[in-house]
């Protein structure tokens, strides 16, 4: 299901990746939020091709949940109305499922591409584990490449309803005994822009910490990872480092913000020293990728983004996360 708010700009690709599937038993469901800008008009176009309603919601939230409750399917997905299905990606997906009925979501990996669709970065994620994603604070999974039985969402009770809602149910669904398989193939491409709510780290940086709180206060959380809370709670201010060099603000800002989320952390777990260095590295790594963004010529930045992947096998200037690779 795809849920949507004023992008008729960017939702007719969307589509097309979709209807494109050589998937036959293939339902699309579009759940537009009320848009004044358009998007009616593409959606009708669709018509016959795509089922559609358009009324007031809370959010995207609501939504997805309302989308999946108006699927007829066993297995579902949502596909955010700026972002892309790769060819053959239902197909890829529903197959591992069908052929591991232990699973109860498959994902893949991801690319990251602009507002043009030019690719920027691809995404290879970890295998899922919980006690990874709840100590680093690491959703792991890009959304968009992810596929997941109808049965599972039942059980764990849909979305949560505020944003970074797909960080959380990966937890909860894993915490509630679910089984979570990475498949290595690039499964969709996630569009990245300024409108992109997941990219305002005004926005995120605090959600991060909320969901780790959340997770914390589930007494389903095995014993074991109970003793890593101080450190998931500082390493989910460190966390909120990428997302804030991912917006528009000046380096400086940059740095100021992430030079606070560095102290924020160190006060919640004062033995996390080392996580704290190495984001410290990072923000470093990413002023000068700003920097030498800015004032070198194209070619000569290039040459010496290609020496550091080379030299250090590590993350290019400027990347998007632990697994982005240009």
């Amino acid at each position: 299901m795809i849920p949507c708010l004023n992008r008729a700009d960017l939702l007719v690709p969307t589509l097309e990746s979709v209807l494109a599937q050589d998937y036959a038993r293939l339902e699309c469901v579009v759940v537009d939020g009320g848009s004044t800008d358009g998007t009616l008009e593409v959606l009708k176009s669709y018509d016959g091709k795509l089922r559609w309603v358009s009324e007031p919601d809370s959010g995207p939230a609501e939504a997805i949940n309302k989308g999946w409750k108006m699927c007829r399917g066993e297995i579902l997905a949502w596909l955010n109305a700026d972002d892309l299905w790769t060819p053959g990606a239902v197909r890829t997906a529903v197959e591992y499922l069908e052929q591991n009925p232990d699973v109860d979501v498959v994902y893949g990996d991801c690319e990251i591409i602009d507002r043009q669709g030019k690719r920027i970065a691809t995404a290879y994620p970890r295998d899922w584990d919980l006690q990874y994603a709840a100590e680093h604070c690491d959703h792991v999974i890009f959304q968009a490449a992810s596929f997941m039985r109808k049965s599972i969402l039942e059980r764990v009770g849909w979305l949560w309803p505020r944003l970074c809602h797909d960080h959380e149910l990966w937890l909860r669904i894993s915490l509630m005994g679910g089984t979570i398989r990475h498949v290595p193939a690039v499964l969709a491409c996630a569009r990245h822009h300024p409108a992109n709510l997941g990219y305002r780290s005004e926005i995120v940086v605090p959600l991060k910490r909320a969901i780790t709180q959340r997770l914390f206060e589930n007494n389903m959380l095995p014993e074991g990872l109970k003793r890593l809370r101080k450190r998931a709670l500082s390493n989910a201010c460190l966390r909120g480092i990428d997302y804030v060099f991912l917006s528009d603000a000046t380096c400086a800002e940059s740095a100021l913000r992430s030079l606070s989320l560095v102290r924020e952390a160190i006060k919640t777990d004062p033995t996390n020293i080392a996580g704290s260095g190495r984001f410290l590295l990072r923000i470093a790594d990413m002023i000068a990728a700003r920097t030498l963004r800015r004032y070198l010529p194209r070619p000569a930045y290039e040459r010496l983004r290609t020496m550091k992947r080379y030299l250090f096998s590590a993350r290019p200037f400027g990347s998007l996360g632990d697994e982005a690779r240009e």
